[in-house]
Parts: structure tokens; C-alpha cells; sequence
């Protein structure tokens, strides 16, 4: 009995072994994030490329819904949100599927399509001296010139901590936002 539940025990941690080592190999490619600046709905908690959110739906009658005056889900507010993209084969039959690809074109092992997955976090920035967290990102910051939307090269500085570099922090566990298939 002692030797079956050894026996299952190692199994199960060499399978656990490759599974996230194969994530972990996933992973890497697509540790690629960009801070851009997108709109932010307290309401629903999440980071929107667009001003409205997706909970308020297919408006039929606009009359009724401008009189309703509930603008929570309409007209956010920009905010700083991190982006990760990950790509795949779309080809289920390829031994590229589900595997990070780390650019936009075409599967190069089966010569398919690609899909992708994109996840947005909000990004806070912290000061690592007084641990204060902020919304933006502090003084002397940089973006990316010529981009839209405005996408941040450089964090800024805590102002109260006289120019302590600000850590950028998804709010999201793991990678900056963990993606996962």
C-alpha cells in the first residue's frame, strides 16, 4: 500500500514538474507588457480599451437610456492599464497550439493562422521607500513619443520622497497580467 501511494506521488510531481515547466516555457515569450493609457470603470473593476463598459450592452432605445442618466458604465475616466498580449497557433492539430508564439503573423510550424489573448491590468505605482501607491505615474515620467494611445517608457518619481523612483505594479497576480490557457 506504502509503495502505491509513493509511486502515485511521484507521478504526480513529475507531472507537475512538466506542467509548469511548459508554462513556464510558455511564459517567457509573452512576458511582454506595454503601460498604456486606457479607461478605468471602478464599477466593474476592469481596464477598457473604450470608454463604456460591456455590462451596459445593446442600447435599443437611446432616448430612454440618456434619460436614465446613469453614466457609471459610460464616459470612464483614462486611467494607466498594463497590456499583455499572447499569441498561438489557432490550429488545434499543430504542436504549436496553445503554445506562446511571441509575435503577431503566422505559425511558423504549420504555416496557420495565430490567435491572440489579451489581458488588461490596472497598474498602480508605489513608491518602494514610503510604500505609498499612487494613480499616476509621478513626476518626470515618460511616454513613447508619436503613440496612441499614450503608452509610458519610464515611470515617474515620488514627489513626497524626493525623487525615489516609483515601482509600477499590475494589480494583477504574476506576470504582468498572468495569462493563462
Amino acid at each position: 500500500m506504502k509503495k502505491g501511494i509513493i509511486v502515485l506521488l511521484g507521478i504526480f510531481s513529475m507531472l507537475f514538474a512538466v506542467a509548469h515547466s511548459s508554462y513556464a516555457l510558455w511564459d517567457k515569450p509573452c512576458g511582454k507588457r506595454q503601460i498604456m493609457e486606457a479607461y478605468y470603470c471602478k464599477d466593474c473593476k476592469e481596464v477598457r480599451e473604450f470608454d463604456e463598459c460591456s455590462e451596459i450592452g445593446y442600447i435599443w432605445d437611446f432616448k430612454a437610456h440618456k434619460d436614465a442618466g446613469d453614466k457609471k458604465h459610460t464616459s470612464l475616466p483614462l486611467a494607466w492599464g498594463c497590456q499583455k498580449i499572447a499569441y498561438s497557433c489557432i490550429n488545434t492539430a499543430c504542436e504549436a497550439y496553445g503554445k506562446c508564439i511571441p509575435h503577431p503573423g503566422i505559425c511558423e510550424i504549420c504555416m496557420d493562422d495565430i490567435t491572440s489573448t489579451k489581458v488588461w491590468s490596472r497598474v498602480t505605482f508605489k513608491c518602494p521607500k514610503c510604500g505609498t501607491e499612487h494613480e499616476e505615474p509621478g513626476k518626470n515620467f515618460k511616454v513613447k513619443e508619436g503613440l496612441h494611445p499614450a503608452q509610458l517608457q519610464t515611470g515617474g518619481e515620488c514627489e513626497a520622497c524626493g525623487g525615489v523612483e516609483l515601482e509600477i505594479v499590475c494589480e494583477k497576480s504574476g506576470t504582468c497580467p498572468h495569462v493563462e490557457r
